[in-house]
């Protein structure tokens, strides 16, 4: 099973996503974007549990989201 990746805009968004999601005690970590997506500024949030809850509350905060996509779990 991959790694749950949402896709943001800019580094910018990427922090502040991670800042919301520990407000409402979801784990969240900036990570680069997986090589074969070429959306953004190359960053996303990498969100191991409560993906689909994270994303409905960033959406509801207003952060700009891009999609989602799937990395390789081994690194």
């Amino acid at each position: 099973m991959g790694k749950p990746m949402i896709l943001v805009s800019s580094i910018t968004y990427a922090m502040k996503s991670r800042d919301i999601l520990f407000s409402y005690g979801i784990k969240a970590y900036v990570e680069r974007t997986p090589g074969g997506t070429s959306a953004g500024c190359g960053y996303s949030i990498y969100v191991p549990d409560r993906t689909d809850e994270a994303e409905r509350i960033l959406a509801e905060a207003g952060i700009k989201l891009l999609g989602r996509a799937e990395r390789d779990g081994t690194s």
